[in-house]
């Protein structure tokens, strides 16, 4: 039997690298996003167009679900966009929890983050805040996973620096910034699904 899986913000850039880590054979695999989305050829993910505010809208959708992960989130508020860490990070992961706590054979996995800069501090609170919740509020069914900047060629902002931080991981400070491809992300979130460990849920 397949194992269900399903990722809030799979349209994004972390959701679409599971996405391609994740085999069809071994996964049936949804994503709930604000807006449609087209596959390309040979993605076999069912995409749905939800406003995770709205539970009405996707609660059926994970309620036989394995896994739910969370790779909703923003980097960087945007006042143009009224994009803050409150309502672009922090409440997705509450609407989630508010559905989950009445399914307790869902497994949560919140993708959090292991250190950053400085001027990060308010993007490390919120993150913080959602693991708090989900301690307190789901107990056996979450699960965290504490990575750094994570780097593709698919986003030519995040790669060249990702590259030069790898590089630079045998100093203490920036091993904390934990850089990793979205391959090998992926590939540590694969492994969790699969019921095995990770280095990726211990914080550096």
């Amino acid at each position: 039997m397949k194992i269900k899986v399903v990722i809030a913000g799979g349209t994004g850039f972390v959701g679409q690298g599971i996405i391609e880590q994740l085999s069809p054979e071994k996964f049936e695999v949804h994503s709930l996003s604000r807006h449609p989305h087209q596959g390309e050829a040979g993605d076999q993910t069912i995409y749905h167009a939800v406003d995770l505010a709205r539970p009405q809208e996707w609660q059926s959708i994970v309620h036989d679900a394995d896994w739910v992960i969370d790779a909703v989130g923003i980097l960087l508020p945007n006042p143009l966009k009224k994009q803050t860490y409150q309502n672009s990070s922090y409440a997705p992961a509450k609407n989630i929890m508010d559905v989950l706590v009445n399914e307790p054979k869902v497994k949560f996995l919140f993708i959090s983050a292991n250190a950053g800069p400085f001027f990060m501090k308010p993007y490390l609170k919120a993150k913080q805040a959602v693991e708090q919740d989900m301690q307190q509020r789901l107990a056996e069914q979450a699960y965290l996973v504490y990575p750094g900047i994570i780097f593709d060629k698919a986003r030519f902002s995040s790669y060249l620096p990702g590259l030069v931080l790898a590089q630079l991981t045998i100093l203490p400070y920036f091993r904390k910034l934990r850089p990793l491809s979205r391959t090998q992300f992926s590939r540590e979130i694969e492994r969790m699904l699969l019921g095995q460990k990770s280095p990726l849920e211990q914080r550096l």
